[in-house]
C-alpha cells in the first residue's frame, strides 16, 4: 500500500453496507448458513447483526470452546462486504499501539521515498477499512493498544507520525470473562462504545447433540458408531462442572469424545467409559485438587 493512496480514501458507510447485505441474503438465511457450521446460537447471531447495522463495536462474552471467534469469522464470511471479508487479530498483552496501526519505515524513506510501497507497513487497523475486524480476545490488549483502538473506532482515522489515514470498518471482538488470567478491564470510554454479547453454554440436550456433531466431524471418514450414551454422559460432566465453577470447553469435550471412538476403532473393541473419563481429565493433571473435583462429578454423571 502506498502511503499517498492511504491518504486519499473516501469514507465507507459500514453500517449501511451491512443493512444492504442483510435485505439482501435475508436474516433467516443468515441464521441457517451460520447454523451448518454453530448450532444454537440464533439469539447470539440476531444480536451480533443488529449491531453491526448500526455501527456499533461487538463483543462476544463467554468461556473457551463455544465457538465465538468461529462465529465471528462466520458473520464475517457471509456477509462478505469486501474481500478479503475480514482482518484477524489475535490480541495479546504485549501488543503496541504500532502494532495496530502500523508504521512508516524511516529507513526505507530515507533511500526511497514515501512513495516506496514499503515506506509504510499498515497495520489491522488500517488494513480492515471496509470491511470487518475481527479481534480475538480483545480484553488482553493493554491500555496503550486499547487508546490506539478507541481512536480509530471513535474519530475513524488512524495517525500515523502525523499522517491522518482514514479507516472505516465493523469491528467483533471476543472476550474472555473477567476472573481468567491474563485479561485487562476496558477502559470506560471504549468499554461504553460496545455491545456486549454472552454466549453460554447450551442446554443438556442441545449440547449433547452438539458434541455427537462435532465428534463426527472430527472422526472424519472413520467407520466408528458414537453411541449417544457417551454423549450424554459427557453433557452432564458439562452440565455439572459448570455448577461448580469449573466451566469446560465445548471444543475439548467434543475431542475427549472424538479421542475416545478413535483410540476404540485403533484397537477394534467397543468405545469405553474409562477411556472417556482419562481424555476428559488429560489436561488437569497438574492440578491434583482440581482433577479430584472433576473426577467425582464424572462419577456421579456416569451414576445419574
Amino acid at each position: 500500500m502506498r502511503l499517498s493512496e492511504l491518504l486519499q480514501r473516501a469514507p465507507v458507510d459500514m453500517p449501511k453496507l451491512v443493512r444492504q447485505r442483510v435485505k439482501q441474503l435475508g436474516v433467516d438465511k443468515i441464521k441457517a448458513k451460520i447454523g451448518e457450521v454453530l448450532r444454537g446460537l440464533d439469539e447470539v447471531i440476531l444480536d451480533v447483526l443488529s449491531g453491526m447495522m448500526i455501527g456499533r463495536p461487538v463483543a462476544l462474552v463467554g468461556t473457551v470452546g463455544l465457538g465465538k471467534t468461529t462465529l465471528a469469522e462466520a458473520i464475517a464470511e457471509i456477509l462478505a462486504l469486501r474481500e478479503p471479508p475480514y482482518v484477524e487479530v489475535a490480541c495479546h498483552s504485549h501488543m503496541t499501539a504500532v502494532d495496530l496501526t502500523g508504521d512508516i519505515d524511516i529507513a526505507v524513506v530515507l533511500q526511497a521515498g514515501f512513495e516506496h510501497p514499503l515506506s509504510y507497513i499498515p497495520g489491522p487497523l488500517i488494513m480492515a477499512h471496509g470491511g470487518v475486524l475481527v479481534m480475538d480476545e480483545i480484553n488482553r490488549l493493554n491500555p496503550y493498544a486499547q487508546a490506539a483502538l478507541l481512536q480509530a473506532i471513535q474519530e475513524h482515522y488512524v495517525y500515523i507520525r502525523g499522517y491522518r489515514i482514514r479507516s472505516d470498518f465493523l469491528l467483533i471482538g471476543t472476550a474472555n470473562p473477567r476472573e481468567y488470567e491474563g485479561v485487562y478491564e476496558l477502559s470506560e470510554a471504549l468499554a461504553d462504545r460496545f455491545k456486549f454479547v454472552e454466549v453460554k453454554m447450551p442446554d443438556r440436550e442441545l449440547l449433547r447433540s452438539i458434541l455427537l456433531w462435532k465428534a463426527k466431524e472430527l472422526l472424519g471418514d472413520l467407520e466408528v458408531e458414537i453411541p449417544t450414551r457417551l454423549a450424554d454422559i459427557v453433557a452432564k460432566f458439562a452440565m455439572e462442572a459448570q455448577k461448580a465453577g469449573h466451566p469446560q470447553s465445548v471444543r475439548s469435550l467434543s475431542f475427549a469424545i472424538a479421542d475416545t471412538a478413535a483410540r476404540a476403532w485403533a484397537e477394534r473393541r467397543d468405545v469405553g467409559i474409562r477411556e472417556l473419563k482419562r481424555n476428559l481429565l488429560i489436561n488437569v493433571t497438574a492440578d491434583p485438587e482440581l482433577r479430584g473435583v472433576l473426577e467425582k462429578i464424572f462419577d456421579k454423571s456416569l451414576n445419574e
